[in-house]
């Protein structure tokens, strides 16, 4: 799969650590939220991805609840960086394309280039999971290649980190909106006990991942 447009923020540990401490804040009022994450959080809100927020760390963040801080149920998509995968058959699209993922990285003040060389996306998904590992004191517990119902491509491996209450996944993703298009990186933060096993077969992991973080 070739990459015809590349937009990347840097995944940093202070950002990452901002994502994991999410749940097990105090939580506030609903109609407090929306200060909160302002003034305390330095969220801001933005459309680059869905009706989300932009982070102090200037990353795109979504979550699957009204008020997620403090919730231990919640999912926290955390996205990083854009790619549009590039289909020979849609040539009249590339402008289009490339022209939005030029703007998400001038808006997010993120790293721009076209025509990436082939290992680029897997180098930059490589740095992020050094990153979290850092962070969490870990490696990951699994690793499994992305393929078609994830995105349209570039098939980077996604990698799934474990804590007491949640699993720590690093993928790309496809994008439902927006652009309806492009390929997100993510890290994203999802319920999971300690006591739940990963599937052992790759196939069947690959559905666990995408039920427990597609949006």
């Amino acid at each position: 799969m070739i990459v015809k447009a590349l937009a990347a923020s840097t995944l940093t540990a202070p950002a990452v650590r901002d994502l994991l401490a999410l749940p097990a804040m105090a939580p506030v009022a609903d109609e407090a939220f929306l200060d909160h994450g302002s003034s305390v959080l330095g969220w801001e809100f933005t459309m680059l991805v869905c009706d989300a927020e932009r982070t102090r760390h200037g990353h795109v963040l979504s979550y699957d609840e009204d008020n997620p801080v403090g919730s231990r149920s919640a999912t926290f998509n955390l996205v990083f960086a854009e790619a549009y995968p590039y289909d020979p058959e849609a040539e009249a699209n590339v402008r289009g394309l490339t022209d939005d993922v030029r703007g998400w990285a001038d808006e997010l003040g993120g790293r721009f280039s076209t025509d990436p060389a082939p290992d680029t996306c897997e180098t930059l998904l490589a740095e992020a999971s050094a990153t979290v590992s850092g962070v969490l004191g870990s490696e990951p517990v699994r690793t499994v290649r992305s393929d078609g119902r994830f995105s349209l491509g570039p098939f980077a491996l996604c990698r799934i980190w474990r804590t007491d209450a949640h699993a720590v996944v690093l993928t790309p993703l496809q994008d439902h909106g927006p652009y309806g298009y492009l390929t997100h990186f993510v890290l994203v933060l999802t319920p999971c006990h300690a006591d739940e096993e990963l599937p052992a077969d790759d196939t069947a992991l690959r559905a666990w991942v995408l039920d427990r973080i597609d949006w």
